[in-house]
């Protein structure tokens, strides 16, 4: 008899992924912080004068029980986190103030640039903390959808290293908390929609896309872009949906319980919007119709419906039960009532009226920075920003290429040439299904970024986009995972992983070189922070 042939030596990445997922996580978050702590986080507090000291002013503010003046994003959520924070530092003796009223005068330089030092580094340790468990948040969903905790830890690792969190991390934005928002809102939602094979949809569906909804409500409270990825939530359970097994008999009466929910939230949150709605002409920033009448709310009912018709296609494709059809709107329903909600704690109206007007929130500050193209239109829709959605599709796809578009190309493009590539393969090799789903990923991170091009596409803002092109190559290498197996392709994947954390470092170690000049910032300083003495930059 011969021996029976060894089994294979497990991998490095076999042996680091079959390690605890509590200490994975933690691991990850650990190198998160220590990133920042080497490069970035000990910068002078005006390095990133806009956002940083906008949102340390308004947590001061908060904490002195002000309203709030800045309304761009219009940022509301981010500063009821940031009001919290202040002041937990601040009762633990972590932080010298957490109130506008106890700022040290202006005329003492010393203590004033101390205390916005500590304020602003507060407010970067946030960050810290926020990006980490975006990432961490991010890789735990996504090893339920792709089963496989190789390529939701590789997955983990590009997005807490991509061109979006690198810069999230080092700095306070808006950005940050909406991307977080509504990207882990796309993940429950796909969590909701494929059930484990054999298992029927039971609470943790209903549970997973009411938290979905929530998440989503609370990303437009924050910053209202984040409505551009909602909306392709819809589009994505179709794609992504997988038939579970019948409801039980039981389906109508929690159907009903989650209706009577979902209706209780829904009233009071309908009202907030028809508040908004109707203070449009009350904006702090004069609004441009739509054009068309779809002004008023014509086209925040189509965006409703888009979201009804997208439950309903949804449930045809996939032959949900109509009590779970009822059963999962409703759910949808209060999460995102819930989080719209959010707007009653600190309530001022022009929070309201711009998340329920949110396109012409938006074209306000496009037409800041292309006025030429946009500020003589009558209407959002017209000419002017279609050109300049064509001249940004044009050129997110020429920065694809590299050659054609050299500058401004993220580290993480490595990772959509192998979705590419992957999605070609799979199509094939006949799964045909799962190279849709790929490119449909792909597609909505373009879509995204030619959107941001109409009020220049920053760095920070790949927290929306980086998300969807690594769940885009996930999917792809879960479904070819003899790629992890054999040796050679599987140090190529893991190249292009220290690739993408080596180039996560170069912008970060390149500020640390060539420092701003702040006084740029000291006209606009007095208008968005009236109530701070001038800065000593600023003299």
């Amino acid at each position: 008899m011969m021996p029976a042939p060894s089994a294979a030596r497990p991998s490095l990445l076999d042996r680091v992924a079959a390690a605890p997922w509590w200490l994975l996580c933690a691991g990850l978050a650990a190198a998160m912080a220590l990133s920042v702590l080497l490069v970035g986080f000990r910068l002078p507090y005006w390095v990133h004068s806009d956002q940083d000291l906008v949102l340390a002013y308004h947590g001061l503010l908060f904490g002195d029980g002000l309203s709030q003046e800045y309304f761009d994003h219009p940022g509301y959520g981010y500063f009821l986190v940031i009001d919290v924070w202040y002041r937990l530092l601040h009762a633990v003796g972590l932080l010298p103030v957490a109130s506008l009223s106890a700022l040290p005068p202006g005329s003492d330089v010393a203590a004033t640039e101390a205390v916005w030092q500590s304020l602003v580094q507060a407010g970067r340790a946030l960050s810290i903390l926020l990006t980490a468990a975006f990432a961490v948040s991010y890789a735990t969903l996504l090893r339920g959808l792709v089963e496989d905790r190789r390529v939701a830890l590789l997955a983990g690792i590009l997005l807490a290293f991509g061109v979006g969190l690198t810069a999230q991390g080092r700095q306070m934005r808006t950005d940050l908390l909406s991307a977080g928002f509504v990207v882990l809102g796309l993940l429950l939602v796909l969590r909701a929609v494929r059930p484990a094979d054999g298992k029927p949809c039971g609470g943790a569906s209903l549970l997973q896309l009411a938290l979905g909804g929530l998440l989503v409500g609370l990303a437009m409270v924050t910053k209202v872009q984040a409505v551009f990825l909602a909306m392709g939530l819809p589009v994505a359970a179709i794609l992504f949906g997988r038939r579970a097994e019948a409801v039980p008999e039981k389906g109508w009466g929690v159907a009903a319980l989650v209706g009577l929910m979902a209706v209780a939230a829904a009233v009071p949150a309908f009202g907030l919007i028809q508040a908004g709605l109707a203070g449009w002409g009350r904006a702090v920033y004069p609004y441009t119709p739509v054009g068309g009448g779809l002004s008023g709310g014509g086209y925040q009912s189509i965006v409703a419906g888009w979201v009804l018709v997208g439950i309903l296609v949804h449930a045809a494709v996939h032959r949900v039960p109509a009590a779970r059809v009822v059963a999962g709107a409703a759910a949808v329903l209060l999460g995102l009532a819930a989080g719209l909600l959010a707007l009653d704690i600190r309530w001022n109206e022009q929070n309201a009226i711009a998340v329920a007007n949110f396109v012409e929130h938006m074209f306000v500050f496009s037409s800041w920075r292309h006025g030429a193209e946009l500020q003589g239109q009558g209407n959002v829709v017209g000419q002017g920003t279609l050109g300049l959605l064509l001249a940004g599709i044009g050129r997110t796809l020429a920065i694809r290429t590299i050659v054609l578009h050299p500058d401004n190309i993220p580290q993480t493009i490595v990772v959509e040439w192998f979705a590419l590539a992957g999605a070609v393969v799979l199509w094939r090799r006949g799964e045909r299904l799962a190279a849709v789903q790929a490119l449909f990923l792909l597609l909505v991170a373009w879509g995204l970024e030619s959107l941001f091009s109409l009020r220049g596409f920053q760095r920070a803002y790949a927290a929306y986009t980086d998300p969807l092109a690594i769940l885009s190559a996930a999917w792809v290498l879960a479904r070819m995972p003899g790629l992890l197996e054999r040796a050679r392709p599987r140090r190529w994947i893991l190249a292009g992983v220290a690739l993408v954390v080596v180039a996560a470092h170069a912008w970060p170690v390149i500020e640390t070189r060539k420092l701003p000049n702040p006084a740029t910032h000291c006209e606009w300083i007095p208008v968005y922070m009236p109530k701070v003495a001038p800065f000593p930059f600023c003299h």
